[in-house]
């Protein structure tokens, strides 16, 4: 690889580390990029490679990790079995703090409780893990952004820790702008200026109500200026795996009539809704009413199919988005079955995912679908049920690959439980279309148009079709048609690499006076960077855009 080459000295300090190639690739990577985004695959070992970059970076510490709360313990878990005498304070699970912790790891929620303490301390590294938890403006995001020197001013410096990672294994969970944020954490011209990288990247346009900014545009290009930053390996590229075999196995709830009714109704009022005045509350209010019932519709055939896997000696994971089913199964199971839920406290789910790995008599892991869909290993199972379809296909591919990553040594069987003549099978098809325009991004591919519906566009127009089928099946006229089982839904294609040469520059003349040269060169952290007053205020120009354009022709 190409960062491999004169940027692995110093990492004498990890003698006895185990690191795999690719691994160490991505240290490298990362050292010599010093601001960067790890977007590998679910499962090759982000966490290893971030505290063996910092080890040789930041050597003296002190070094923040900031993730979700229910991954802090296993952070401190990474850290000592890569350095087993390392000082580790955990905010809000260590009652005081630890003198002379050289890492200190904190969830995003404690961000602001914690504020004061954290920003008086001269941070020499930053990890963000899970870092898509920033994609949005929210209060969380301005807190992370103030303690990476991310200032608001758009030719501001940045200030603060000289190493940040930002870790996270779906970058972009649904569309262009939810790499905006990331892309300001690690200091890229690009991300000076929100509206500039909307118009590019976003096909924004305006509206009565201001700038719509959730479509997708130069995506060829978009994949070229995220590799100035981020690194991202598929499992496929760098692991010997065992396959990944998907399915969705349709379930008949023609024979449930409430279920049939809550649907027929749903969609009766939606068809009367208007367009032009949409109320996302009640929207989302009847949808999840509905949603609920396809979910008890579905448990008879997901608890038959656990008792076949039980039975065939085997173990399993079940992801559901609901608490209810949850505790269904596990009246049947019991003792032999562990549970993860985002009510359980760090140690009980940590202690729930240690027996399941370890215990043979811990047959069944029930999980809800976003707090067991990250940052644990549940390679002790090679199968994978989904009791539920949730919006964003990111959580899909998180929550499979807890059991599909490094450690597993068999092929691994997910199934995905789709009602018939469903809203299931909307919810597929928009899984589809959003996974569409992600892998486009990563693939440098163009996108078809109808990937940038929205989702009550979408609704909207497949609604007449739902109701005529949901009606025939109440009345028995003629069998429901079940949605084409999207297999391919979930799995992006594997990123092309498209390379520009990083020793070039390229000069344009200026347009008004052409006598006046702009050159374009990459920076010392690897951006593409112009002279141009365009790019100075934008952090984008016309020459950085055919430089790229350059790169996505294979020129």
């Amino acid at each position: 690889m190409m960062y491999t080459q004169g940027l692995l000295q110093g990492l004498d300090r990890l003698k006895g580390v185990s690191l795999f190639p690719h691994q160490a690739d991505g240290v490298a990577f990362l050292l010599s990029k010093k601001r960067a985004i790890l977007g590998d695959d679910m499962g090759l070992g982000k966490t290893r490679q971030a505290i063996a970059a910092m080890e040789v970076g930041a050597p003296d510490g002190p070094i923040l990790i900031v993730c979700p709360a229910a991954l802090k313990l296993n952070w401190r878990r990474e850290i000592k079995m890569v350095f087993p005498n390392a000082l580790i304070e955990v905010i809000g699970f260590d009652s005081q703090p630890v003198e002379g912790a050289r890492w200190i790891i904190v969830n995003y929620d404690l961000l602001r409780k914690n504020a004061e303490r954290l920003r008086s301390i001269g941070w020499e590294g930053v990890i963000l893990d899970e870092a898509h938890f920033i994609k949005n403006n929210s209060q969380r995001t301005s807190d992370c952004l103030k303690l990476l020197g991310v200032q608001n001013e758009k030719h501001a410096p940045l200030i603060g820790p000289g190493f940040v990672f930002l870790l996270t294994g779906t970058p972009m969970t649904n569309r262009p702008r939810d790499l905006f944020n990331l892309l300001r954490c690690v200091g890229h011209p690009a991300s000076r200026s929100f509206l500039s990288f909307a118009k590019r990247y976003c096909e924004a346009y305006r509206n009565d109500f201001g700038w719509v900014t959730t479509g997708a545009s130069n995506l060829a290009e978009l994949n070229l200026l995220m590799k100035e930053v981020m690194l991202r390996r598929t499992k496929d590229e760098v692991l010997d795996l065992p396959p990944k075999l998907r399915s969705w196995i349709p379930v008949d709830v023609s024979a449930k009539p409430s279920v049939l009714r809550a649907i027929e109704t749903f969609l009766s009022w939606y068809q009367r809704t208007d367009p032009a005045r949409p109320n996302d509350k009640e929207f989302l209010g009847r949808l999840t009413k509905v949603r609920t019932q396809l979910h008890a519709a579905k448990h008879d055939a997901v608890a038959e199919r656990i008792r076949d896997i039980v039975a065939a000696g085997e173990k399993v994971v079940v992801f559901t988005c609901y608490s209810a089913g949850i505790e269904r199964h596990k009246k049947v199971w019991g003792d032999a079955a562990v549970t993860i839920t985002g009510s359980d406290s760090l140690e009980s789910r940590q202690a729930a995912v240690d027996r399941f790995q370890d215990d043979p008599d811990a047959k069944v892991a029930l999980c809800n679908l976003i707090a067991g869909g990250v940052g644990i290993t549940l390679t002790a199972s090679r199968h994978v049920l989904f009791q539920d379809l949730d919006w964003v296909p990111a959580n899909h591919a998180q929550a499979e690959d807890r059991c599909y990553r490094l450690g597993q040594t068999r092929s691994v069987t997910v199934e995905y439980f789709q009602a018939a003549n469903s809203l299931d099978g909307y919810i597929a098809e928009l899984l589809e279309r959003k996974m569409q325009l992600i892998a486009a991004v990563e693939a440098d591919e163009l996108p078809d148009a109808s990937i940038l519906e929205e989702l009550q566009a979408g609704l909207r127009a497949l609604a007449p079709a739902m109701f005529e089928e949901v009606r025939l099946a109440r009345s028995g006229a003629a069998p429901a048609a079940t949605v084409e089982a999207l297999t391919r839904s979930l799995r992006p294609s594997a990123p092309v690499e498209t390379e520009i040469e990083i020793n070039g520059y390229w000069e344009f003349p200026s347009s008004r006076s052409p006598a006046e040269i702009y050159r374009v060169t990459f920076g010392r952290a690897g951006h593409l960077e112009c002279t141009c007053k365009g790019f100075e205020f934008r952090g984008n120009c016309k020459h950085v855009q055919e430089v790229r354009a350059t790169g996505a022709d294979g020129q």
